[in-house]
C-alpha cells in the first residue's frame, strides 16, 4: 500500500476550524428535518413518518456512499474533495429551497447528501494526515465538535425559526452556509494531501480486524439506538406533553447544549482517560436518558431534563470511535473511518425505520426502552472491543 502524502497546514488552528465549520453545515443539513418536521408536514402535506424518512432515506445513500467514495476518490487532494463535497452541498440545499413537492425535495436530499458522505469521514482522514500522533484523538474531537454545535445552536434555531418563517428559507441559509464552509476550507487546507492508496485488498484487510469489526457493530448500535427517537423527537414531545412550539424548542437546545457540553469535556479528556473509557462513559449517560425520557414523556420538564442527559454522549461518543479506529490502524484510517461513517448511517437509516414503525403501530411509548436496549448492546461491544482487544 503507498504510502500517505502528509503535508503540515500553514495555520493548524485554521484548518481543524473550518473543518470544524464544515461539519456544523452537514450536521445541520443531515438533521434540520428532525427539528422541521411539524411545519413540513403541514406544508407538504405528509405525515411526521414521511418527513423522517427524509433522514431515512438519506442514511441509507450515506451508508452505501461513504465507503464507496473513500475508495474510488483515494487519489484526489484532500482539500478538492473535501471542498467539492461542500459544493455539492450547498447546490443541494439551495435546489430544496424551491422544491415544489415531497417527491421532488426527497430526490434532491438523496443526490445532494452524497456531499455528507464524503465530508465527514474524509476530514477525519484529513486531521489523521495533518496532526502529529499525540494531538491526533483530540483533533479528531475538536473537528467532529461541529455536529455538536449543529445540534445545541443550529437544530433549535432552526426548530424555532421554522414556526415563523418559510422552511425554505432555511434550507436556503443552509446552503449559503456550505458554500462559504468550502471556500474556507479551499483557503486553509494545504494543497497536495494524500491519504495512503487504498486497493481492495486494504479494505480486505480493514474488515478481516476483529477490533475494527467490533468497534464498527458499536456506532451501528449506538446511533440505531439514538435514531429510534430523536427523528421524531419534536413530533413526540407534542403529542406526549402537548409541548408548545417552544418548550419544543427548548428540549432540543437542552440536548444539543448537553451534546457540545460533552463534546468539549471529552475533547480536553480523552488524552488522560482514553477514547475507550470516554466512549463507553458517554454510552452510560445516554442510555439514562433514554430511560428517563422513557419514564417521564408525558411531563414536560423531566421530559427535557432527559433530553439534556441523552444529549451529553452523542457527539463526544462519535468522535471516540473515530478515534479508536484511528489508532488501531493508523495507515487504514481512510478506509476505517469511512465506514464508521456508513454503519453510523446504517444506524440512522435502521433506528429512523424502527422508530417511525413502532408510531405506525402506535406503540410510541416503546420508542425511548428500544432506544436504550440499543444503547446498552452498544456498551458491550465496546467494553469487548476494549477488554479483549485494547481497543
Amino acid at each position: 500500500m503507498p504510502a500517505a502524502s502528509v503535508a503540515q497546514p500553514t495555520n493548524a488552528r485554521m484548518a481543524l476550524a473550518v473543518l470544524f465549520l464544515g461539519n456544523i453545515f452537514i450536521g445541520s443539513g443531515v438533521l434540520a428535518p428532525a427539528a422541521m418536521i411539524n411545519t413540513m408536514t403541514a406544508d407538504l402535506n405528509v405525515d411526521s413518518v414521511a418527513i423522517g424518512a427524509l433522514i431515512g432515506w438519506g442514511a441509507v445513500v450515506l451508508c452505501i456512499g461513504a465507503p464507496a467514495f473513500g475508495f474510488f476518490t483515494n487519489q484526489v487532494d484532500r482539500r478538492t474533495l473535501l471542498a467539492a463535497s461542500l459544493f455539492l452541498y450547498a447546490g443541494g440545499h439551495i435546489a430544496s429551497a424551491f422544491a415544489p413537492d415531497y417527491t421532488s425535495l426527497l430526490i434532491i436530499r438523496l443526490a445532494m447528501i452524497s456531499g455528507a458522505a464524503i465530508f465527514t469521514p474524509q476530514a477525519a482522514s484529513a486531521v489523521a494526515l495533518m496532526m502529529p500522533d499525540e494531538r491526533r484523538s483530540s483533533a479528531v474531537a475538536t473537528v467532529f465538535m461541529g455536529w455538536a454545535v449543529a445540534t445545541a445552536v443550529v437544530i433549535p434555531l432552526t426548530s424555532i425559526l421554522a414556526e415563523i418563517m418559510d422552511w425554505r428559507l432555511i434550507y436556503a441559509a443552509l446552503g449559503v452556509g456550505s458554500l462559504l464552509a468550502a471556500i474556507g476550507v479551499l483557503m486553509a487546507l494545504p494543497a497536495k494531501l494524500y491519504p495512503a492508496r487504498m486497493s481492495l485488498s486494504t479494505w480486505g484487510e480493514v474488515i478481516r480486524r476483529p477490533p475494527i469489526l467490533i468497534l464498527l457493530a458499536a456506532t451501528s448500535l449506538q446511533i440505531t439506538g439514538q435514531f429510534v427517537l430523536f427523528p421524531y423527537l419534536a413530533a413526540e414531545l407534542r403529542r406526549a406533553s402537548n409541548a408548545d412550539p417552544s418548550a419544543v424548542a427548548l428540549a432540543l437546545g437542552c440536548y444539543g447544549a448537553a451534546g457540545l457540553f460533552g463534546s468539549i469535556v471529552a475533547a480536553r479528556t480523552v488524552n488522560s482517560l482514553g477514547a475507550a473509557r470516554t466512549h463507553m462513559i458517554c454510552l452510560a449517560i445516554m442510555v439514562s436518558g433514554l430511560v428517563g425520557w422513557s419514564l417521564f414523556a408525558s411531563s414536560p420538564a423531566p421530559a427535557i431534563a432527559s433530553c439534556f442527559v441523552w444529549g451529553l454522549g452523542f457527539g463526544a461518543g462519535v468522535a471516540m470511535q473515530q478515534a479508536r479506529l484511528i489508532a488501531v490502524a493508523p495507515a487504514l484510517a481512510s478506509a476505517s473511518v469511512a465506514l464508521n461513517t456508513s454503519v453510523l448511517y446504517l444506524g440512522q437509516a435502521a433506528g429512523s425505520a424502527i422508530g417511525g414503525d413502532l408510531i405506525t403501530r402506535t406503540l410510541h411509548p416503546l420508542m425511548g426502552p428500544a432506544g436504550a436496549a440499543f444503547m446498552l448492546m452498544a456498551l458491550a461491544a465496546s467494553w469487548w472491543a476494549n477488554r479483549r482487544f485494547n481497543a
